[in-house]
């Protein structure tokens, strides 16, 4: 059930954490590095086991992609490739498991890349969204990226109805979209036309502060539509939320922006107390709020000792680890949080 506001005394949360398949730790000279995982990382996971471990964690839905970042599905997919051995079937299993259980499902799709698209269509990414030593680059939605994302995400629903969408790096050419400086390019001229109302210049310098934002605003709101509509035409019921990610209260790219204002849910990457008390503020009615309480190992984004507050404030809850493969269970560094979350996860059921 998702919260949809009030004390926890009369509403349930949502308690989703999940065992992160898009990255993994790998060793490089003897010690770990976090990175995108590969096919192979995940091939052998036990979709038994994964369920049982998760469910036993407190779990409300059971959480699995269907198209990691990295550019490959747990499901046979005719749309891109996936994963090998068990991987294939590794989601398609565990939504299974979850109706013979009663319980929700959860599923992903990256918004922002594809690092198998973003490789071999480099013409659709956006100019100088690739940092150096960087395997992506973010796609720009004016592309055909946005066509075929939509097209995975009817073939996907069209086998498995899932509950909850999560979309993650819903953004514009950076992680941080607000501050991002759009760059003129082949696919913009139409849309600058229609947008701005005159020629896309050759040079970003020649485009204007307000210009800029507004172009980035429509942009994102034609892009969300695409999505929502593909979602709600496939699988009426399917609740979707989007991962902007948000790194400051009321950002302007935000500001009453069709994302924020027609999803099921208003998705944080966060615990932080000024993004998440905008976004119970700003919400319309029936929208959940959901915070991630472990995950981001930046100091001062994800605390775990914050779900209380939180869960009073009528949240719901998010959290990732990332394992080592083939092991999918969280690396020890996330020990401390991980008894946080199991101890809160059983606390909020009273």
């Amino acid at each position: 059930m998702v919260n949809q506001g009030g004390s926890h005394t009369d509403r349930s949360a949502m308690k989703l954490y999940m065992c992160d398949l898009n990255w993994s730790f790998v060793k490089k000279e003897g010690t770990f590095i976090h990175t995108a995982s590969a096919p192979q990382d995940w091939c052998d996971v036990d979709a038994e086991e994964y369920f049982h471990w998760h469910r036993n964690m407190g779990c409300t839905p059971i959480f699995m992609q269907a198209y990691t970042f990295s550019g490959y599905a747990f499901y046979p997919t005719k749309l891109g490739p996936f994963a090998p051995g068990k991987g294939s079937s590794l989601l398609p299993r565990l939504y299974e498991l979850a109706r013979q259980h009663d319980m929700p499902f959860c599923s992903y799709f990256c918004v922002g890349t594809d690092l198998v698209m973003s490789n071999l269509r480099n013409h659709w990414v956006v100019p100088d969204s690739r940092p150096a030593g960087n395997g992506h680059g973010f796609l720009a939605p004016e592309t055909e990226w946005t066509d075929l994302l939509c097209e995975r995400i009817r073939e996907f629903l069209g086998m498995y109805p899932v509950d909850y969408l999560l979309f993650d790096w819903f953004v514009y050419g950076d992680l941080r979209p607000d501050s991002y400086t759009i760059k003129p390019a082949w696919y913009m001229k139409q849309p600058f036309l229609e947008i701005i109302g005159r020629t896309l210049p050759e040079s970003a310098a020649d485009i204007t502060a307000e210009e800029n934002l507004r172009y980035k605003r429509e942009i994102m709101a034609r892009q969300f539509h695409r999505i929502r509509d593909a979602v709600k035409q496939t699988s009426p019921n399917t609740r979707i939320m989007f991962n902007v990610p948000y790194w400051n209260a009321n950002e302007a790219l935000w500001e009453g922006h069709p994302m924020m204002n027609e999803s099921d849910l208003l998705f944080a990457e966060s615990s932080k107390e000024n993004v998440l008390d905008w976004l119970l503020k700003v919400r319309k009615p029936g929208q959940g709020v959901m915070t991630t309480i472990i995950g981001r190992l930046e100091e001062g984004e994800c605390d775990p000792y914050s779900w209380e507050k939180w869960h009073e404030k009528g949240c719901d809850f998010f959290g990732y680890t990332w394992g080592v493969p083939p092991e999918f269970r969280p690396h020890s560094i996330y020990e401390r949080d991980l008894n946080i979350i199991r101890d809160a996860f059983r606390k909020m059921d009273g």
